[in-house]
């Protein structure tokens, strides 16, 4: 496992402040700040509604943390308690340790962290990064995943290869090249402000992922037992999301694929969609 994700200790303090600033802006609906120790790494949650509800455990992508879903845990706290987590070794406010995609340590991580939150079973929605680690989970897992909601999702199809040139590409030009980067990725989605004042200063002081998310295999995949949602644009410059809700489709036969029209990466208008299916599961 990689320790240090940041550039310097001070691009940390400054990437956690503007974090923390965001969650303190934020005042409805109301959540509970937890900081949940696990076998990897200690791991910060936002917990939003009444614990006596069915768990939703909901987990960002890469280079984000849980401000991802400030906007949206209102959605869902009339009919569950929501557990917003930030990954560890993202830039949020869980202890920087990276896990290897190669290894156990994800599966680990996220057993540990539910096991400590007393969670037997739960409902996930999950985007990119987070897809990975929730289809993994639900693999090594079944019996303790109801249903998994996924806003495009790594590890079903490589990483296109045209992004990641253009990633590296774009790295060299400064703040030109982050404003190309935040294009390509969010496509025609508006951004608001202190999202793009994040990721300038996440660009500038947070080493992000290079290692190839595992792609997993058709008997994996099977293993799955939940009901499985998957949202894919048909402008995703990451993840060709035809061919992976093409690929979910044939090995998950009752999966629910939504293949959205000129949409890229960013997809974050369909959680209404997204009750209507945790709540018929």
């Amino acid at each position: 496992m990689i320790k240090s994700v940041y550039k310097s200790q001070e691009g940390r303090l400054i990437v956690e402040s503007l974090y923390r600033k965001t969650l303190a802006a934020h005042l409805k609906p109301a959540y509970e700040q937890l900081f949940i120790p696990t076998e990897i790494a200690r791991t910060h949650v936002l917990r939003f509604g009444e614990i006596s509800k069915p768990p939703l455990i909901m987990i960002h992508g890469s280079v984000s943390n849980s401000a991802t879903w400030l906007g949206n845990a209102a959605d869902f706290i009339d009919h569950f308690c929501v557990y917003c987590v930030d990954i560890p070794g993202e830039p949020g406010l869980s202890e920087p340790t990276r896990m290897s995609l190669q290894s156990d340590a994800p599966n680990q991580w996220l057993t540990s962290l539910l096991n400590n939150l007393d969670i037997e079973k739960g409902s996930f929605v999950t985007m990119s990064m987070g897809s990975w680690y929730g289809l993994n989970f639900a693999i090594h897992n079944p019996e303790k995943v109801r249903a998994l909601s996924m806003l495009t999702s790594a590890g079903v199809v490589p990483t296109k290869t045209s992004f990641i040139f253009k990633a590296i590409f774009y790295s060299l030009l400064g703040k030109r090249g982050q404003k190309l980067i935040s294009k390509t990725v969010w496509y025609k989605t508006e951004v608001p402000s202190e999202l793009l004042e994040f990721q300038s200063a996440a660009s500038k002081y947070f080493n992000p992922v290079m290692e190839p998310f595992p792609i997993f295999s058709d008997e994996q995949i099977q293993k799955i037992t939940a009901r499985v949602q998957f949202f894919g644009g048909d402008h995703d410059s990451l993840i060709d999301s035809v061919k992976t809700g093409a690929r979910l489709k044939s090995l998950l036969p009752n999966s629910e694929i939504h293949i959205l029209k000129d949409t890229g990466h960013a997809i974050m208008d369909q959680f209404s969609v997204i009750k209507d299916f945790l709540l018929s599961a």
